[in-house]
Parts: structure tokens; C-alpha cells; sequence
């Protein structure tokens, strides 16, 4: 059995990564990146609608394979949740809303990251099942749900740092925001 530690320190670092593509996702979507991919030169502007038709899925596909990835429910995966309760054993409410929200999108995340987003497959009709995922949840409320994931994230490690420096101000803060998102996440429940 791993150390929660050290588990807990892998799962941190996986985040990181994964808000970097989500800024890479979100800085192209805004402009604000364009690739070098079909130019000549660094200096050279591209103005090609199929570059935004072909890397924002890949972009996507990348962000929705790699969120899979951190609420993988297998044993031998970074399951966010089951390290969280591990790791911060009083915050079980907040956590529990949460994976209420994201609990219904891991089945077609699954068949995604599978399918479409890291392993692949070898036919369209293998393939497209992966597809299902925005049959059957909306685009707004994935992001939706990585921004909540996001946010308790942040916050955990907030309360953590102020335990860490005896700090009460940072604890109330730290309190506040997870308590936020939890509210936020059972409002979400109901709509």
C-alpha cells in the first residue's frame, strides 16, 4: 500500500501538469497561443481556420483524457477522491459533493481517454463509442466540473500550507473556499 504522502505528492504533481494543458487549451482558444504548426517561420501569422478546427479537439481531447487521469477509480490509479479522504480526512463533505458532480462523467471518460484520447482505436465503429461522452454530458458541465476539481484542489493545498505554518488567518481562508466549492457543488446537484 503506498504512503498517502507520497501518493498524495504524485497526484499533486499530476494536477500540475494537467493546469498546464488546461492553459495551453484555454491560452489557444483565446488566441493567446497560436502553434507553429503550418508555418514558415515563428514570425509568421497564420490566419487558417483548420488550424483551429484540428488542434482545439486534439487540445480537448488531451484536457479530457488527462482529468480521467486524476479520478480514475482503479486500484492501481491516481484516484483524486480516495486520496484526498487519505490525506485530509476532515474535509469528507466537501470531497463527497464534488465527486457527486464528477461520479456520472467517469464511465464516458473512460471510453474516451481509451478510445479517443491516449490509447486509440483500430475502427470507427470501436472508436466512436468514445464519442458518447458528449451525447451524454454537455461540454459546459465537464468544464464546469474540472473548474470545481480545480478549485478544491487549490484549496485543500491552501489549508495544508496554513496547517504547515500555524497560520489562522490562511485556515479561514482556506475554510472558506472549500466550503464555498462545496456549496457550489450541491447547487449543482439540484439544477
Amino acid at each position: 500500500m503506498p504512503d498517502v504522502n507520497e501518493e498524495h505528492f504524485l497526484l499533486v504533481k499530476r494536477i500540475m501538469q494537467f493546469h498546464n494543458i488546461w492553459t495551453v487549451y484555454f491560452d489557444f482558444l483565446d488566441g493567446r497561443y497560436v502553434p507553429s504548426v503550418g508555418r514558415k517561420s515563428a514570425d509568421e501569422v497564420i490566419d487558417d481556420s483548420t488550424l483551429t478546427t484540428e488542434m482545439g479537439p486534439t487540445l480537448m481531447f488531451l484536457l479530457y483524457a488527462f482529468f480521467f487521469s486524476l479520478i480514475e477509480d482503479s486500484d492501481d490509479g491516481l484516484d483524486a477522491f480516495r486520496i484526498w479522504r487519505k490525506k485530509y480526512p476532515g474535509e469528507g463533505l466537501a470531497i463527497a459533493a464534488l465527486e457527486e458532480q464528477i461520479v456520472p462523467l467517469r464511465p464516458n471518460l473512460r471510453v474516451f481517454r481509451n478510445r479517443l484520447g491516449f490509447h486509440g482505436s483500430r475502427t470507427y465503429q470501436h472508436e466512436s463509442k468514445g464519442f458518447d461522452l458528449f451525447a451524454n454530458h454537455s461540454g459546459t458541465k465537464l468544464i464546469q466540473a474540472m473548474k470545481l476539481f480545480k478549485a478544491l484542489n487549490a484549496a485543500l493545498l491552501e489549508q495544508n500550507l496554513a496547517q504547515q505554518e500555524n497560520s489562522t488567518e490562511r485556515l479561514k481562508e482556506a475554510r472558506s473556499r472549500i466550503d464555498l466549492i462545496a456549496e457550489r457543488c450541491r447547487a449543482m446537484s439540484q439544477l
